[in-house]
């Protein structure tokens, strides 16, 4: 059986609301005028803020973050 402990638990919460808000936002400089996601690109039809690497830093933010206050860092 796989063990998580409370951090992750957390983290994993936290990223899926995100994720779903952030879904339902459908902001511009994410989505096309269709609702589809852009790809990661340059040009002016794709974004450097695509939504998968917005919400992978959110996640990977959040778990440092409660890591460094409940290890006492702060």
């Amino acid at each position: 059986m796989i063990s998580l402990d409370k951090n992750i638990k957390i983290t994993i919460i936290l990223y899926t609301l995100f994720s779903l808000f952030l879904y339902n936002l459908k902001l511009p400089i994410m989505f096309d005028n269709n609702g589809n996601f852009k790809s990661f690109g340059l040009t002016p039809d794709k974004t450097i803020y695509p939504f998968w690497f917005i919400t992978l830093m959110f996640g990977i933010f959040t778990y440092f973050i409660l890591i460094i206050k409940n290890n006492n860092y702060l």
